[in-house]
């Protein structure tokens, strides 16, 4: 998978915590750099998958980091994993983001 950088392009990091990724974010998303923001360990982002960029942090910095990128251009903020549904919607709405994009 690779992740075309550029200014007009949408930022899409997808929030991940417990669960493998069993959907490449590329497939969904194509047209969009895609980075994996994890509160895990970078190796379990993605089981049979090749892994995308992958970020690793605790979740109480989640919110400056994607404060950084957004600062860099457009940003959509999404999950797959159940356990990061609540922390998703919380950080799309401190960013401004519409509440009807997926989660």
């Amino acid at each position: 998978m690779s992740t075309n950088e550029s200014p007009e392009q949408t930022h899409v990091v997808v929030l991940h915590s417990a669960r493998p990724l069993e959907v490449d974010p590329s497939d969904t998303y194509p047209e969009h750099r895609i980075t994996v923001l994890t509160d895990g360990p970078p190796v379990e982002v993605a089981k049979d998958l090749e892994r995308p960029d992958t970020v690793s942090m605790p979740r109480s910095e989640w919110h400056d980091q994607l404060v950084r990128w957004a600062r860099g251009g457009p940003i959509e903020v999404v999950t797959f994993d159940e356990d990061c549904a609540l922390i998703c919607t919380e950080l799309r709405a401190t960013l401004g983001l519409d509440e009807g994009a997926p989660t």
